[in-house]
């Protein structure tokens, strides 16, 4: 990473929004992807079995920053399909850099089951106005304890990964369903702040991700059996490492 001159760290307040969230704590996710997907196909599927959430806008941005080490554990973890393995992300939406709202997600996998620990960061000023060296630093002293080893493992910014996503339910609430599209990526390896220069994207790859209790799969593949397609794995980081340069096919 560049150097970068020492910033005071921002008075960031962090709230863990597993204590009211309990979709959070174990689940089993299963995604679909689609190398030249239709949209609008699979969105008419989603929508004959299932209701459209909209949180503020029918389309949302979602940003992340992928934290890792120098070494890409976390991304080598997913290539070599280890059962135990943690991602480390700062999310925001709808705008290109983060305002004074996001989220710290610790994302964790133990074999079958995946869980996440989400914490809302409000901030005084814009996220974006901090260099990396600073913004972790304020997020770490916000953190609750049980959290900062993760955090701290994974020290080095990697990339944004950015998309459109669309949320829907069933009926009866049991299984949530994304659709994220757009798929693009920037390099933030060699960066001092958060940079959005010089895309990179997949053109019409598409994913779609379910989340249900554990047990509940074979329901959630009925669900999305007219649209043909098997499980499979996928990690938008995984992509953003791949096709920004940053590891190669058999590392």
């Amino acid at each position: 990473m560049e150097t970068s001159a020492l910033q005071p760290t921002a008075a960031i307040d962090a709230w863990d929004e597993g204590t009211t969230r309990q979709d959070l704590a174990v689940r089993k996710e299963l995604k679909f992807t689609f190398d030249r997907g239709d949209v609008g196909a699979i969105r008419q599927v989603l929508q004959q079995r299932c209701k459209r959430i909209v949180h503020h806008e029918p389309v949302s941005w979602v940003r992340s920053v992928y934290f890792d080490n120098e070494s890409f554990a976390a991304c080598h973890a997913n290539l070599d399909g280890l059962g135990v393995r943690t991602k480390v992300r700062l999310r925001w939406y709808d705008s290109l850099q983060p305002k004074r709202k996001a989220y710290l997600e610790i994302k964790w996998r133990r074999n079958r089951t995946t869980g996440k620990h989400r914490l809302h960061l409000t901030s005084p000023i814009d996220l974006a106005e901090l260099n990396f060296r600073t913004l972790r630093r304020s997020i770490r002293a916000s953190l609750p304890e049980r959290f900062v080893g993760a955090f701290a493992g994974y020290p080095q910014p990697v990339s944004i990964v950015q998309y459109c996503r669309e949320h829907f339910v069933t009926p009866d609430r049991s299984i949530r369903l994304t659709m994220d599209y757009a798929l693009t990526f920037y390099d933030q390896f060699s960066k001092s702040r958060i940079n959005t220069s010089f895309p990179a994207t997949m053109g019409d790859f598409v994913v779609v991700e379910g989340k249900t209790a554990v047990g509940s799969e074979q329901q959630l593949r009925r669900l999305l059996s007219p649209l043909a397609v098997r499980a499979s794995r996928c990690s938008k980081y995984v992509h953003s490492c791949r096709l920004l340069g940053l590891v190669r096919c058999g590392e």
